[in-house]
Order: structure tokens, then sequence, then C-alpha cells
């Protein structure tokens, strides 16, 4: 029995697990997750406490720091643009009391930006790491209940065609969850700010596409498309904040 054991060599290893699997350690090969990074029976990461760095603060600050740069481009314009037109254009909103809205769609459009960064910023850092791939396109993870029902937590499939598609759509429901603001501050904006608000409605226009195309080439590829929308949608929201306060000081 030996020499037959010898002749067949040494037994094959354990089954490793793929992501949403639950039969021991995950593959190494998967594209979902960096292989150096531990994960679970129910294939999500296995975190650490220290692992654990969310926070409140980091939606708090690009919240503020967000505006802040957007305020800051849209003082270029206003300062170098046509200001004697701007400044009659504001007169008529002054007049009519109407910088009220104009300050309410920066608080809206703070809120929308806040309510976006809260999950990713706070939740999804307690979840997964900043390695873990394409599992971070991932805004719910599901589990099954009821008897007998499998331990394994339900991904969006992330590889091939199929993952690409589900990024392409992922990202369709990003602009959605973001562009509410965008969209309110179009009239209120334009009609003081016209050329300004359509290269704004350009760039994120851009953005928005590149960050879809992007986002098919996998986790990552949507960042400079995000970073082009969210430009232009702190600026507009800069133009409207110097609308109100050019009125109410």
């Amino acid at each position: 029995l030996r020499a037959e054991e010898n002749e067949k060599g040494p037994p094959p290893p354990p089954p490793t697990a793929a992501m949403g699997t639950d039969n021991g350690t995950k593959d190494a090969k998967t594209p979902l997750i960096s292989k150096d990074l531990p994960v679970k029976p129910d294939g999500m990461p296995l975190m650490k406490e220290e692992d654990k760095t969310g926070s409140i603060i980091v939606p708090i600050a690009f919240t503020i720091v967000s505006l802040a740069i957007g305020v800051g481009i849209a003082y270029a314009i206003y300062a170098f643009g046509a200001t004697e037109l701007y400044v009659k254009k504001i007169s008529t909103v002054a007049e009519a009391e109407t910088y009220w809205l104009y300050l309410a769609l920066v608080i809206f459009g703070r809120m929308v930006t806040f309510v976006n960064f809260y999950p990713a910023a706070v939740w999804k850092s307690r979840i997964m790491f900043r390695k873990s791939g394409n599992l971070r396109s991932n805004p719910f993870i599901y589990r099954m209940i009821g008897d007998d029902a499998a331990k394994n937590v339900i991904i969006f499939e992330g590889d091939g065609d199929i993952g690409a598609y589900n990024r392409a759509n992922r990202s369709i429901h990003h602009m959605v969850e973001n562009f509410g603001g965008f969209v309110a501050g179009l009239f209120l904006v334009g009609i003081i700010f016209p050329f300004p608000t359509f290269v704004l409605v350009c760039l994120f226009s851009m953005g928005r596409i590149a960050h879809q195309v992007g986002y098919t080439t996998g986790y990552g590829g949507h960042g400079l498309g995000f970073a082009l929308a969210t430009i232009a949608d702190n600026v507009q929201q800069g133009l409207a904040l110097i609308v109100a306060l050019k009125c109410l000081f």
C-alpha cells in the first residue's frame, strides 16, 4: 500500500473558496479582492478592529472642503468674467428676495454630498479593505434567509463582460444619487451665469460619461470621471453661494 501511495504522489491540497462560497479559504487568484487580504468563510473580507477605519469626520470634511474649492473657482469666474453684468443680474435677485432659493440650493447640495459619502466613508471601510477591488462597487451586500439558507454573502458578478455590465449600470445609479442638486441649479445659476453654466454642464456630462466607461475597466477606473463631475457640481453651488452672499451682505 505504501508503494502505491508513493507512486501516486502526495494527496491534493484542500479546496479553496471563491467569493461567495462557504468551503474554506479564499482562492488567491480571484480578481474580486487582493490575494494578500484575508477573507471570511462567507466570502467577505476578514477585518480586524484596527482595520476598521471609518470616521464621520471624512464625509463632513469632504462636504466642506469640496464646496470651498468650488467657491474658489466660482469666485474666479465672477471676478474675471463679465462682473458688471453679473452684479446687475444679482441685484434683481436681491430686489425679489429670491436669494434664499440660491442658499437653499447650496444646503440641498451639501446634503446630497454628505448622504452619498457617509455609507462609504463610515461603513464601507468597516467591511471592506481599500484593496478589495471590484467588491467595493457593491452598494449592498445580500444574504439568504430561511431554512437551509447558505451563509455566503451575495454580491454583483465582478468578472468579465457581466462584471463590466454591472458596473456600467452602477454608474447610472451613482449619477442618479448625485445629480439632483446639479439639475436643480441649472436655471437658478444659469440666469445669472449663462455661459459658465453651459461650460459646467459640458464638464459634468464629460465626467459622467468618463465615470461610466472607466468603471467598466474595474473599480477605480471611474475616478477621473467622478472628479470632473464633482468639480462641476461644486462650482455651480459655489456660484449659487456667491449670489446669496452678495444679496445678504
